[in-house]
């Protein structure tokens, strides 16, 4: 009896234990970090009454009698399961996805903890609040680099740091050129030139000029309908305007060449012949007076002739004449029989000079003509290509209606303007020779910006301008600044492009390699190298149909700043963000992982350190050697299942009871045994 009594006593006692770790959890249900804990009971000694016997080949065996002395606690666990994150918003506040610890230190040794509840105090250093220990983690240097070599050491950060500026080392350029836009050149023209209409040349009626009486163009000729009947007071002949005829006796003219073939074959009473000044001029054959009648149902054609209606007599010298013709200016025109517009001649001759001036882009440019009786128009023209300095075909050519052509050379460093051709003291010639403008030149170009920063952390605006050559694919570029820097080298260059858009070369001029830039105002050389794109790629400049939109996209340099805000992101590093808009590492946190996490002892405050049974922490980053993740601006809760603890308490309760009653009714037997002597 004294045994069940003990027995009921161990069970009050270790129940009583497992009550007091089910409280705990239940008090902790919201405490940061914490981790549960949960009671597993044994058996305690036995007594054993009698052992085991072997089996014979009489009897069979015997199972050893024990009777049981109680139980007790064989272990007190802590469970390290994931609490859930609750947002806080707070960018200190550090909760752990997955296995580790935050390691913290106070002046004795360093502390294991879960809950990541933490803050600065007044000397930057990252602390628990509550007890002011200090995360621990490793530093980053100036230049925001944390080396491998680094120790793991209080997390201080330098609040009232600045960051020294940073000169512009790169530059990098993204975006499109336009592949369908072209430069385009000057283009100018002259009035309309004619020439004197000379026998053998052979022009079609239509769109001779006629001077004297019409005072017009011959016009309105239609083919096999527009007529011309002529008479000789005995003969009459009708000819017919063709587009095309090369018979003679057909009464079908084209030119007025083949219409005076077409009269000397059919009348002999006259001939029909041009005169020096391209009129028509009828001489009697007969030495007897003859009538001349024309008549056309094309009235500028009937006009042009009416002035040779009358009568001619070669025994009295008498003859009769049309207009005076003229055609179209050609390149191989003499330029001594050239004519103006209305038939008028230019009056040059022979030892005249043509003086030629133009400016080309800004520059002024000058040229002379000797005039003979077999320059040409042609040659005039020559001369302006090579004054004007054209590459480009035609560069200079003769319209079809007798104007002087000029095409420039493409883009506004081709520009022509000014254009002066005059032969002095002829005014004819010099009303003649002037031109308008029916195409400017114009470059196509697009311009990309971006601010850089000198080692004195000073603003500076470099603009880098691409110009569209004549070239396929090629484009020009040319950097300039907004204020009173000096480019000292690297200012220009040539990018050239793939057919399939892509970067096919980026080239300095001069074969350098940078852009240099002397900022002015005490600081050292900007030396910034111009990134873009990779050759035969399309990570920068491209070039396609499209818009233009190549910028500027990014630069390294930065002006002197300090330190704004911080940050923390998943592997536990703190990251600065300074005024000038620089973000630079700071530090990291370093964790702690263990082989045995639930051999740690606690020590309160939400803190472990380690035992003997724990092993030593072993040190790494986050997402790196330690399986975890930190999440910022949230907190780990309990992992307390108020469920299970409720259930566990239910359980403890009736382990409790039932316990009890094995102590009260070991009493009553007691009391029996007593009262056996009455």
């Amino acid at each position: 009896m004294l045994r069940s009594l003990f027995a009921g006593v161990s069970g009050l006692r270790n129940h009583q234990s497992r009550m007091d770790v089910i409280g705990n959890n239940i008090a902790n249900v919201n405490t940061v970090g914490f981790k549960s804990g949960r009671v597993n009971f044994k058996e305690v000694l036995t007594l054993t009454l009698s052992g085991a016997a072997r089996p014979t080949e009489t009897a069979g065996g015997t199972n050893p009698r024990q009777i049981g002395l109680g139980m007790s606690v064989s272990s007190i666990d802590t469970i390290f399961s994931q609490g859930n994150l609750e947002s806080t918003g707070k960018a200190t506040d550090l909760a752990i996805t997955g296995e580790g610890f935050f390691i913290m230190r106070n002046s004795k040794a360093n502390f294991y903890t879960r809950a990541g509840n933490f803050d600065f105090d007044a000397q930057g250093r990252l602390v628990d609040p509550s007890n002011g220990w200090i995360v621990q983690g490793r530093m980053a240097d100036n230049r925001g680099e944390i080396p491998s070599s680094s120790v793991v050491e209080d997390i201080v950060l330098p609040f009232g740091q600045k960051v020294p500026a940073n000169a512009t080392s790169d530059i990098h350029f993204t975006g499109n050129l336009d592949s369908s836009s072209v430069p385009i050149g000057t283009i100018l023209d002259s009035t309309v030139l004619l020439a004197i209409e000379e026998a053998g040349d052979d022009s079609t009626m239509e769109g001779l000029y006629a001077k004297g009486r019409a005072n017009s163009r011959i016009s309105g000729l239609n083919s096999g309908q527009t007529t011309l009947t002529v008479s000789d007071g005995t003969t009459s002949e009708v000819y017919t305007w063709v587009n095309n005829d090369t018979t003679v006796g057909n009464s079908l003219f084209n030119s007025l060449d083949d219409l005076l073939a077409e009269m000397n074959n059919d009348f002999s009473t006259f001939s029909a012949s041009l005169d020096a000044n391209g009129a028509v001029i009828f001489t009697d054959t007969t030495n007897a007076a003859h009538t001349l009648n024309f008549q056309s149902n094309n009235p500028s054609l009937q006009t042009a002739f009416f002035n040779a209606n009358g009568t001619i007599d070669n025994s009295a010298s008498t003859t009769a004449s049309s207009d005076e013709f003229s055609h179209y200016a050609t390149d191989d025109e003499p330029v001594i029989k050239l004519r103006n517009s209305i038939g008028d001649s230019l009056n040059l001759t022979n030892g005249d000079s043509i003086d030629i001036s133009a400016d080309v882009g800004d520059l002024p440019t000058t040229g002379t003509l000797a005039v003979t009786n077999s320059t040409t128009l042609g040659e005039l023209s020559e001369q302006l290509v090579s004054m004007l300095g054209i590459e480009t075909l035609p560069g200079v050519a003769i319209d079809t209606d007798g104007s002087i052509l000029i095409e420039g050379d493409k883009g506004l460093d081709n520009e022509i303007s000014a254009v002066v051709i005059r032969s002095t003291g002829n005014t004819k010639f010099n009303t003649a020779m002037s031109f308008v403008q029916t195409q400017e030149a114009k470059d196509v170009t697009h311009s990309a910006s971006i601010t850089v920063f000198d080692a004195l952390g000073e603003e500076h605006i470099v603009s880098l301008e691409f110009k569209k050559t004549s070239l396929r694919n090629q484009w020009e570029w040319a950097a300039s600044t907004g204020g009173d820097e000096i480019i000292s080298s690297g200012s220009t260059g040539v990018v050239t492009f793939n057919a399939d858009g892509s970067l096919n070369t980026f080239t300095f001029d001069n074969g350098l390699n940078s852009l240099n830039i002397d900022p002015n105002n005490g600081a050292s050389i900007i030396d910034a190298a111009l990134d873009v794109g990779t050759i035969n790629a399309f990570d920068g400049l491209t070039q396609f149909a499209s818009t233009s939109s190549a910028v500027a996209s990014y630069q390294d340099g930065y002006g002197n700043g300090d330190l704004d805000d911080i940050s923390i992101d998943r592997t536990g590093k703190i990251t600065g963000t300074f005024t000038n808009g620089v973000t630079q590492t700071l530090a990291r946190l370093v964790m702690a992982s263990f082989n045995n996490p639930s051999g740690l002892q606690r020590v309160g405050d939400n803190a472990y350190r380690t035992t003997g049974n724990s092993g030593n922490a072993i040190i790494g980053m986050a997402g790196e050697s330690i399986r975890s993740e930190i999440v910022p601006g949230t907190l780990e809760m309990s992992n307390v299942d108020l469920a299970q603890e409720f259930t566990n308490m239910i359980i403890a309760q009736r382990g409790f009871q039932a316990n009890s009653r094995v102590i009260t009714t070991s009493d009553e037997m007691l009391t029996e045994l007593v009262n056996l002597k009455r």
